[in-house]
């Protein structure tokens, strides 16, 4: 995992939560570095994550972690997450892709670490 503590990555986030969708997304959270955007990687791909309203990424030592609207963390980078969602559009996720994507895991059945 590269060095990002000068540049906090980006992160995607919703304008409004999305609704009504039942897919599952786990992998690994690590930052894109090519676009410096939080991805979670699942096999060989990075998939880019539009998470809920009030999300954000906070420096932590050397490395970051993804935060929910109340502060809590959800995941630092290299954890392996699983997140309840959807692959939809950005717009359809009230957002725009960081990464160039044509789809995002829009965020909205949940999310936290595996058991």
């Amino acid at each position: 995992m590269a060095d990002n503590s000068n540049h906090t990555p980006y992160l995607t986030v919703q304008e409004r939560p999305a609704r009504n969708m039942a897919a599952r997304l786990e992998g690994t959270l690590m930052v894109d570095e090519r676009t410096n955007c939080v991805v979670v990687r699942k096999s060989d791909y990075l998939i880019e994550v539009a998470w809920p309203p009030g999300c954000s990424v906070v420096a932590r030592g050397v490395s970051f972690a993804v935060l929910d609207a109340d502060g809590r963390t959800i995941a630092a980078l290299g954890d392996t997450v699983v997140l309840g969602g959807g692959y939809v559009l950005p717009s359809a996720a009230h957002t725009t892709s960081r990464t160039g994507s044509t789809k995002v895991f829009a965020v909205g059945g949940g999310y936290g670490l595996p058991n």
